[in-house]
């Protein structure tokens, strides 16, 4: 069964239709989430509409989500991380019915699935909204939690880059970012599960309408410009 792994949409109403329509044409069968679905993009109520209509098996929250309804959980700490999550916070506030689902998930970074041998989580098991892990660093930790875990595939977001990397019959796997890329390539990133096999999938959109509707939502300039260099 084809399972499409999305990551870090970010309010990219334009990347995420691109998306939404490239699983269409590769067969997915399932969909599973890894959290921010908002922030820094100026389509958070589309962007939510599209996710509830996906109908995704499987979804957990993100720090720009759960900051949203947690105290506990900080917001960005940037100066455009903070006008974004003002602009997203007025946003919601108006539109509460369309961000239930958003809601409900706040407080579930972290989620076991298949007789606990799949893990999804946002950050890393050690700090679920905030953690960041890259492919460069020494992930022998993480390999050691999962053997004495007994977990056999641990998917993560956050650090909006993707990654696979194998080690003893485990595996962990970053599908990179739907919405905001960080590895210098400006096409939107998933990644589809077909039994033992993993496809990254890069898929061209609208990135003039994305950075569009930054513009004309009065976002700072920072967050339409990052979206043409995958950065």
């Amino acid at each position: 069964m084809k399972t499409a792994v999305f990551s870090d949409i970010h309010a990219n109403l334009q990347a995420l239709t691109s998306v939404l329509e490239d699983c269409e044409k590769q067969g997915v069968e399932r969909v599973w989430m890894l959290g921010d679905y908002v922030d820094y993009g100026a389509n958070p109520v589309q962007v939510m509409e599209l996710v509830v209509n996906a109908g995704a098996e499987h979804m957990i929250a993100g720090n720009h989500d759960a900051c949203q309804y947690l105290q506990k959980v900080r917001s960005s700490e940037t100066e455009h991380g903070k006008l974004a999550y003002k602009y997203t916070k007025e946003i919601i506030e108006k539109n509460k019915s369309k961000f239930s689902l958003l809601k409900k998930i706040s407080n579930f970074p972290v989620k076991h699935i298949i007789d606990k041998k799949t893990l999804l989580v946002h950050g890393t098991p050690e700090d679920p909204y905030w953690g960041k892990i890259r492919p460069e660093e020494n992930l022998e930790q993480l390999f050691q939690f999962m053997e004495k875990s007994d977990i056999k595939l641990m998917l993560m977001g956050h650090s909006h880059v993707s990654f696979l990397i194998r080690q003893n019959g485990r595996m962990i796997l970053n599908p990179g970012s739907v919405g905001q890329p960080r590895d210098g390539c400006p096409k939107a990133s998933y990644a589809i599960l077909d039994d033992d096999s993993v496809i990254f999938r890069r898929v061209s959109y609208d990135v003039d309408g994305a950075a569009e509707a930054i513009k004309r939502a009065g976002l700072p300039d920072y967050l339409w410009k990052r979206l043409y260099i995958g950065r």
